[in-house]
Protein backbone atom coordinates (compact mmCIF):
# COMPACT_ATOMS: atom_id res chain seq x y z
CA UNK A 1 0.00 0.00 0.00
CA UNK A 2 1.46 3.33 -1.21
CA UNK A 3 1.40 6.73 0.08
CA UNK A 4 -1.80 7.75 -2.10
CA UNK A 5 -3.67 4.98 -0.50
CA UNK A 6 -2.68 5.37 2.59
CA UNK A 7 -3.56 8.38 2.74
CA UNK A 8 -7.07 8.01 1.38
CA UNK A 9 -7.75 5.21 4.10
CA UNK A 10 -6.71 7.53 6.39
CA UNK A 11 -8.84 10.28 4.80
CA UNK A 12 -12.03 7.50 5.31
CA UNK A 13 -11.19 6.96 8.84
CA UNK A 14 -11.21 10.85 9.40
CA UNK A 15 -14.07 12.15 7.53
CA UNK A 16 -16.64 9.62 7.00
CA UNK A 17 -16.20 6.70 9.41
CA UNK A 18 -16.91 8.46 12.80
CA UNK A 19 -20.23 9.03 11.52
CA UNK A 20 -21.00 5.59 10.44
CA UNK A 21 -19.58 4.05 13.87
CA UNK A 22 -22.21 6.62 15.91
CA UNK A 23 -25.20 5.09 12.75
CA UNK A 24 -23.76 1.47 13.59
CA UNK A 25 -23.71 2.40 17.65
CA UNK A 26 -27.51 4.26 17.36
CA UNK A 27 -28.53 1.21 15.87
CA UNK A 28 -27.24 -1.39 17.98
CA UNK A 29 -28.34 0.48 21.23
CA UNK A 30 -25.05 0.33 22.41
CA UNK A 31 -21.16 0.61 21.46
CA UNK A 32 -20.45 -2.29 19.26
CA UNK A 33 -17.26 -3.50 19.07
CA UNK A 34 -15.41 -3.19 15.86
CA UNK A 35 -12.16 -4.74 14.32
CA UNK A 36 -11.56 -3.78 11.57
CA UNK A 37 -8.44 -4.54 9.19
CA UNK A 38 -7.59 -1.03 7.69
CA UNK A 39 -4.85 -2.23 5.88
CA UNK A 40 -5.93 -5.23 4.14
CA UNK A 41 -9.06 -3.09 2.17
CA UNK A 42 -7.28 -1.70 -0.29
CA UNK A 43 -6.64 -2.58 -3.96
CA UNK A 44 -4.23 0.37 -5.81
CA UNK A 45 -6.35 0.74 -8.65
CA UNK A 46 -9.77 1.47 -7.07
CA UNK A 47 -8.42 3.48 -4.34
CA UNK A 48 -11.12 6.27 -5.79
CA UNK A 49 -14.02 3.99 -5.24
CA UNK A 50 -13.60 3.64 -1.54
CA UNK A 51 -15.40 6.79 0.26
CA UNK A 52 -18.26 5.05 -2.31
CA UNK A 53 -17.72 1.23 -1.77
CA UNK A 54 -16.31 1.34 1.90
CA UNK A 55 -20.11 2.12 3.35
CA UNK A 56 -21.90 0.14 0.90
CA UNK A 57 -20.26 -3.36 2.06
CA UNK A 58 -18.85 -2.66 5.00
CA UNK A 59 -20.88 -0.29 7.12
CA UNK A 60 -24.49 0.48 5.91
CA UNK A 61 -25.66 -3.50 5.82
CA UNK A 62 -24.71 -3.51 9.77
CA UNK A 63 -26.37 -0.48 10.15
CA UNK A 64 -29.74 -1.89 8.18
CA UNK A 65 -29.39 -4.99 10.05
CA UNK A 66 -28.81 -4.07 13.54
CA UNK A 67 -32.09 -1.54 12.87
CA UNK A 68 -33.90 -4.71 11.99
CA UNK A 69 -32.65 -7.11 14.53
CA UNK A 70 -33.16 -4.19 17.69
CA UNK A 71 -37.03 -3.20 17.09
CA UNK A 72 -37.54 -4.25 20.52
CA UNK A 73 -35.84 -4.37 24.14
CA UNK A 74 -35.13 -7.67 23.39
CA UNK A 75 -34.02 -7.37 20.17
CA UNK A 76 -30.97 -5.21 21.82
CA UNK A 77 -30.14 -7.42 24.90
CA UNK A 78 -29.47 -10.39 22.81
CA UNK A 79 -27.50 -8.44 20.03
CA UNK A 80 -25.53 -6.93 23.81
CA UNK A 81 -24.95 -10.11 24.80
CA UNK A 82 -24.34 -12.43 22.55
CA UNK A 83 -22.10 -10.41 19.51
CA UNK A 84 -18.92 -10.74 20.90
CA UNK A 85 -16.98 -9.00 18.29
CA UNK A 86 -17.04 -7.42 14.60
CA UNK A 87 -14.14 -8.02 12.37
CA UNK A 88 -13.91 -5.95 9.14
CA UNK A 89 -11.26 -7.82 6.79
CA UNK A 90 -10.26 -8.89 3.33
CA UNK A 91 -8.47 -11.43 2.94
CA UNK A 92 -9.38 -13.01 -0.32
CA UNK A 93 -11.21 -10.10 -2.34
CA UNK A 94 -14.77 -13.37 -1.16
CA UNK A 95 -17.59 -11.41 -2.44
CA UNK A 96 -19.74 -15.00 -1.75
CA UNK A 97 -22.73 -14.38 0.78
CA UNK A 98 -22.10 -16.93 2.55
CA UNK A 99 -18.19 -17.43 2.53
CA UNK A 100 -18.23 -13.68 2.75
CA UNK A 101 -20.12 -13.24 5.59
CA UNK A 102 -20.08 -15.51 8.79
CA UNK A 103 -21.44 -15.62 12.54
CA UNK A 104 -19.29 -18.08 14.77
CA UNK A 105 -19.03 -18.23 18.34
CA UNK A 106 -20.54 -14.88 18.67
CA UNK A 107 -18.06 -13.29 16.24
CA UNK A 108 -19.63 -11.50 12.92
CA UNK A 109 -16.83 -11.52 10.03
CA UNK A 110 -17.33 -9.58 7.12
CA UNK A 111 -14.34 -10.52 5.03
CA UNK A 112 -15.34 -9.10 2.05
CA UNK A 113 -13.42 -7.79 -1.07
CA UNK A 114 -13.88 -3.72 -1.18
CA UNK A 115 -15.34 -2.76 -4.14
CA UNK A 116 -16.89 -6.07 -6.21
CA UNK A 117 -20.67 -6.03 -5.48
CA UNK A 118 -21.04 -2.82 -4.00
CA UNK A 119 -24.10 -1.69 -4.40
CA UNK A 120 -25.99 -5.14 -3.14
CA UNK A 121 -26.25 -2.89 0.41
CA UNK A 122 -29.65 -5.17 0.80
CA UNK A 123 -28.35 -8.73 -0.01
CA UNK A 124 -25.72 -7.97 2.88
CA UNK A 125 -28.12 -6.43 5.18
CA UNK A 126 -30.39 -9.89 4.64
CA UNK A 127 -27.10 -12.18 5.47
CA UNK A 128 -26.60 -10.40 8.91
CA UNK A 129 -29.73 -10.27 9.80
CA UNK A 130 -30.50 -13.99 9.04
CA UNK A 131 -27.17 -14.92 10.67
CA UNK A 132 -28.17 -12.97 14.13
CA UNK A 133 -31.62 -14.00 14.35
CA UNK A 134 -30.83 -17.77 13.51
CA UNK A 135 -27.60 -17.57 15.90
CA UNK A 136 -27.67 -14.48 18.51
CA UNK A 137 -29.67 -16.64 21.17
CA UNK A 138 -26.72 -19.19 21.18
CA UNK A 139 -23.87 -16.98 22.22
CA UNK A 140 -25.88 -14.87 24.54
CA UNK A 141 -24.39 -14.86 27.83
CA UNK A 142 -27.20 -16.53 29.95
CA UNK A 143 -27.81 -14.91 33.57
CA UNK A 144 -26.70 -17.42 36.85
CA UNK A 145 -29.36 -17.30 39.51
CA UNK A 146 -27.13 -16.41 42.31
CA UNK A 147 -24.20 -13.43 41.14
CA UNK A 148 -20.49 -13.74 42.88
CA UNK A 149 -18.63 -10.75 43.53
CA UNK A 150 -16.19 -11.65 41.31
CA UNK A 151 -18.52 -11.19 38.59
CA UNK A 152 -20.09 -8.24 39.95
CA UNK A 153 -16.28 -6.51 40.24
CA UNK A 154 -16.03 -7.59 36.41
CA UNK A 155 -19.35 -6.12 35.44
CA UNK A 156 -18.35 -2.96 37.55
CA UNK A 157 -15.41 -2.63 35.48
CA UNK A 158 -16.58 -3.12 31.93
CA UNK A 159 -15.41 -0.74 29.30
CA UNK A 160 -17.59 2.18 29.21
CA UNK A 161 -17.81 3.86 25.52
CA UNK A 162 -15.30 6.59 25.19
CA UNK A 163 -15.20 9.58 22.94
CA UNK A 164 -13.17 12.00 22.06
CA UNK A 165 -14.09 15.78 23.35
CA UNK A 166 -13.47 16.94 19.62
CA UNK A 167 -15.89 14.62 18.45
CA UNK A 168 -18.30 16.03 20.79
CA UNK A 169 -17.23 19.47 19.73
CA UNK A 170 -17.32 18.73 15.86
CA UNK A 171 -20.54 17.40 15.84
CA UNK A 172 -22.29 20.36 17.97
CA UNK A 173 -20.31 23.17 16.53
CA UNK A 174 -22.22 23.88 13.67
CA UNK A 175 -25.77 24.02 15.63
CA UNK A 176 -24.13 26.01 17.98
CA UNK A 177 -22.71 28.50 15.85
CA UNK A 178 -26.38 29.04 14.50
CA UNK A 179 -27.63 29.32 17.70
CA UNK A 180 -25.12 32.10 18.30
CA UNK A 181 -26.09 33.93 15.45
CA UNK A 182 -29.78 34.60 16.14
CA UNK A 183 -28.95 35.10 19.89
CA UNK A 184 -26.41 38.05 18.73
CA UNK A 185 -29.05 39.22 16.34
CA UNK A 186 -31.77 39.72 18.95
CA UNK A 187 -29.12 42.16 21.48
CA UNK A 188 -27.44 43.44 19.29
CA UNK A 189 -25.97 46.80 20.88
CA UNK A 190 -27.98 46.05 23.92
CA UNK A 191 -26.14 46.85 27.83
CA UNK A 192 -26.53 43.83 30.10
CA UNK A 193 -26.95 42.66 33.68
CA UNK A 194 -26.90 39.87 35.48
CA UNK A 195 -28.48 38.45 38.80
CA UNK A 196 -26.61 34.82 39.22
CA UNK A 197 -29.30 34.39 42.49
CA UNK A 198 -31.92 34.65 41.03
CA UNK A 199 -30.66 33.14 37.57
CA UNK A 200 -31.60 36.39 35.11
CA UNK A 201 -29.48 38.02 32.55
CA UNK A 202 -31.42 41.19 31.03
CA UNK A 203 -30.64 42.72 28.36
CA UNK A 204 -31.29 46.57 27.33
CA UNK A 205 -34.65 47.32 29.37
CA UNK A 206 -37.12 44.49 28.86
CA UNK A 207 -34.89 41.00 27.49
CA UNK A 208 -35.29 38.82 30.28
CA UNK A 209 -33.51 35.17 30.04
CA UNK A 210 -33.54 32.53 32.24
CA UNK A 211 -29.89 31.18 32.81
CA UNK A 212 -27.63 28.24 33.66
CA UNK A 213 -24.10 28.57 35.04
CA UNK A 214 -21.85 26.44 32.96
CA UNK A 215 -18.39 27.58 34.66
CA UNK A 216 -15.50 30.23 34.92
CA UNK A 217 -12.46 31.37 33.92
CA UNK A 218 -10.12 33.33 35.56
CA UNK A 219 -7.61 34.81 33.94
CA UNK A 220 -5.31 35.68 36.72
CA UNK A 221 -5.19 31.79 37.79
CA UNK A 222 -5.11 30.71 34.38
CA UNK A 223 -7.97 28.17 35.54
CA UNK A 224 -11.11 27.08 34.25
CA UNK A 225 -13.84 25.96 36.98
CA UNK A 226 -16.70 23.72 36.65
CA UNK A 227 -19.55 25.86 38.37
CA UNK A 228 -20.94 22.24 39.79
CA UNK A 229 -17.30 22.53 41.41
CA UNK A 230 -18.11 25.54 42.53
CA UNK A 231 -18.85 24.80 45.93
CA UNK A 232 -18.20 28.48 47.15
CA UNK A 233 -19.93 30.68 45.15
CA UNK A 234 -23.45 29.99 46.28
CA UNK A 235 -24.89 29.26 43.11
CA UNK A 236 -28.21 27.59 44.04
CA UNK A 237 -28.58 24.00 42.53
CA UNK A 238 -31.55 24.81 40.15
CA UNK A 239 -28.90 26.93 38.28
CA UNK A 240 -26.22 24.54 38.02
CA UNK A 241 -28.50 21.59 35.96
CA UNK A 242 -26.73 22.10 32.81
CA UNK A 243 -23.48 22.07 34.08
CA UNK A 244 -24.27 18.33 35.77
CA UNK A 245 -25.53 17.48 32.17
CA UNK A 246 -22.04 17.91 31.25
CA UNK A 247 -20.40 16.60 34.13
CA UNK A 248 -22.99 13.46 33.07
CA UNK A 249 -22.00 13.07 29.78
CA UNK A 250 -17.80 13.38 30.52
CA UNK A 251 -18.92 10.35 32.44
CA UNK A 252 -20.39 8.64 29.99
CA UNK A 253 -17.93 9.12 27.59
CA UNK A 254 -14.80 9.20 30.19
CA UNK A 255 -13.88 12.47 29.34
CA UNK A 256 -11.79 13.96 31.83
CA UNK A 257 -11.68 17.72 31.04
CA UNK A 258 -15.86 17.31 31.81
CA UNK A 259 -15.26 15.30 34.79
CA UNK A 260 -12.36 17.29 36.69
CA UNK A 261 -13.81 20.46 38.74
CA UNK A 262 -10.97 22.52 38.22
CA UNK A 263 -8.55 22.22 35.24
CA UNK A 264 -4.96 24.67 34.72
CA UNK A 265 -5.02 26.38 31.17
CA UNK A 266 -3.11 28.97 29.67
CA UNK A 267 -6.34 29.96 27.48
CA UNK A 268 -10.18 30.03 28.24
CA UNK A 269 -11.81 26.99 27.04
CA UNK A 270 -15.25 27.98 27.80
CA UNK A 271 -16.70 29.10 24.47
CA UNK A 272 -15.21 25.73 23.41
CA UNK A 273 -17.16 23.73 26.10
CA UNK A 274 -20.30 25.89 26.14
CA UNK A 275 -20.13 25.09 22.47
CA UNK A 276 -20.97 21.26 23.17
CA UNK A 277 -23.44 21.90 25.90
CA UNK A 278 -25.92 24.29 23.71
CA UNK A 279 -25.85 21.82 21.23
CA UNK A 280 -25.90 18.46 22.97
CA UNK A 281 -28.36 20.02 26.27
CA UNK A 282 -29.91 21.62 24.06
CA UNK A 283 -29.91 25.12 25.29
CA UNK A 284 -31.10 28.41 23.21
CA UNK A 285 -27.63 29.52 22.97
CA UNK A 286 -24.46 30.54 25.82
CA UNK A 287 -23.07 33.89 26.68
CA UNK A 288 -19.54 34.91 28.42
CA UNK A 289 -20.02 37.34 31.14
CA UNK A 290 -17.29 39.13 31.43
CA UNK A 291 -16.27 40.75 35.06
CA UNK A 292 -12.94 41.94 36.85
CA UNK A 293 -10.55 39.48 35.20
CA UNK A 294 -13.08 36.19 35.51
CA UNK A 295 -15.45 35.38 32.64
CA UNK A 296 -18.51 33.37 33.57
CA UNK A 297 -20.14 31.36 30.77
CA UNK A 298 -24.19 30.94 31.20
CA UNK A 299 -26.74 29.31 28.89
CA UNK A 300 -29.86 30.57 28.35
CA UNK A 301 -33.45 29.78 27.82
CA UNK A 302 -35.67 31.62 24.75
CA UNK A 303 -38.67 31.06 23.21
CA UNK A 304 -38.14 33.54 20.89
CA UNK A 305 -34.64 32.45 20.10
CA UNK A 306 -35.84 29.10 19.24
CA UNK A 307 -38.81 30.22 17.57
CA UNK A 308 -35.96 31.34 14.82
CA UNK A 309 -33.85 28.24 14.19
CA UNK A 310 -33.32 27.89 10.61
CA UNK A 311 -35.82 25.16 9.30
CA UNK A 312 -35.43 25.99 5.05
CA UNK A 313 -33.50 24.09 3.24
CA UNK A 314 -31.81 27.54 1.34
CA UNK A 315 -31.34 29.07 4.89
CA UNK A 316 -29.20 25.48 6.49
CA UNK A 317 -26.54 25.66 3.12
CA UNK A 318 -26.09 29.39 3.13
CA UNK A 319 -25.25 29.30 7.26
CA UNK A 320 -23.00 25.92 6.40
CA UNK A 321 -21.19 28.00 3.59
CA UNK A 322 -20.90 31.18 5.78
CA UNK A 323 -19.25 28.94 8.26
CA UNK A 324 -16.96 26.95 6.21
CA UNK A 325 -15.81 29.74 4.66
CA UNK A 326 -14.65 31.41 8.59
CA UNK A 327 -13.60 28.83 10.61
CA UNK A 328 -11.42 25.88 10.55
CA UNK A 329 -13.44 22.62 11.34
CA UNK A 330 -14.23 19.26 9.73
CA UNK A 331 -16.95 20.45 7.00
CA UNK A 332 -18.32 16.75 6.42
CA UNK A 333 -18.61 15.53 9.88
CA UNK A 334 -20.21 18.35 11.00
CA UNK A 335 -22.15 18.74 8.29
CA UNK A 336 -23.65 15.16 8.54
CA UNK A 337 -24.48 16.12 12.57
CA UNK A 338 -26.29 19.56 11.67
CA UNK A 339 -28.55 17.85 9.39
CA UNK A 340 -29.56 15.10 11.73
CA UNK A 341 -30.07 17.50 14.28
CA UNK A 342 -32.80 18.89 11.57
CA UNK A 343 -34.58 16.44 11.19
CA UNK A 344 -33.15 15.35 7.92
CA UNK A 345 -32.36 11.43 6.65
CA UNK A 346 -28.71 11.65 5.73
CA UNK A 347 -27.12 9.27 3.67
CA UNK A 348 -23.08 8.73 2.67
CA UNK A 349 -23.03 8.06 -1.02
CA UNK A 350 -18.90 8.23 -2.01
CA UNK A 351 -17.84 11.80 -1.17
CA UNK A 352 -21.07 13.34 -0.53
CA UNK A 353 -23.72 13.93 1.27
CA UNK A 354 -27.51 13.52 0.57
CA UNK A 355 -30.17 14.43 3.36
CA UNK A 356 -33.75 13.99 2.68
CA UNK A 357 -37.01 16.20 4.39
CA UNK A 358 -40.56 15.67 3.35
CA UNK A 359 -39.76 16.65 -0.03
CA UNK A 360 -36.83 18.58 0.44
CA UNK A 361 -32.92 17.53 -0.20
CA UNK A 362 -29.80 18.99 0.44
CA UNK A 363 -26.64 17.99 -1.49
CA UNK A 364 -23.05 18.05 -0.12
CA UNK A 365 -19.94 17.80 -2.33
CA UNK A 366 -16.82 17.34 -0.60
CA UNK A 367 -13.20 16.70 -1.79
CA UNK A 368 -11.37 13.62 -0.59
CA UNK A 369 -10.57 15.22 3.06
CA UNK A 370 -14.20 16.08 3.59
CA UNK A 371 -13.83 19.68 2.74
CA UNK A 372 -16.56 21.42 1.20
CA UNK A 373 -16.08 22.02 -3.01
CA UNK A 374 -20.49 22.56 -3.30
CA UNK A 375 -23.69 22.84 -1.27
CA UNK A 376 -27.00 23.15 -2.99
CA UNK A 377 -30.62 22.45 -1.97
CA UNK A 378 -34.09 21.21 -4.08
CA UNK A 379 -37.12 19.86 -4.00
CA UNK A 380 -37.56 15.88 -4.46
CA UNK A 381 -39.78 15.05 -7.18
CA UNK A 382 -43.03 13.09 -6.04
CA UNK A 383 -44.27 10.33 -8.48
CA UNK A 384 -48.04 10.25 -8.42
Amino acid sequence: MGLKEKRIIQAFQNDLFPALETEINTAAGYTVPLNISWNTLMEDRFSHLYNDTFPKIYFLPLIEAFKAICVDSMGVELLQTGLKNVIIVNENNEHNLERAITFEDGILKINHSPVINADKIKDRAARITSLLEDKLEDFAEAPTETTTSESKNKEEAKETPKMDIQELYNQSFLISAEKQEIFGEMVDGLGWSCDMLEGKLTYGNDKVFDIQVIGTYSENEKSWLWAWGNTQSGIPEKFLQTALGMKAIGEAYQIDDLTNPKKELDSDPGAYFSTIASAMLKESCYVPLTFKGLTVYVTITSEEADSKARTAPALLCSHFTKIAASYTFPHKYSLYFYLKAKGYEVELPGNNIIAKKDDDQILGIFDLKGRLMKISNSKLTVKA
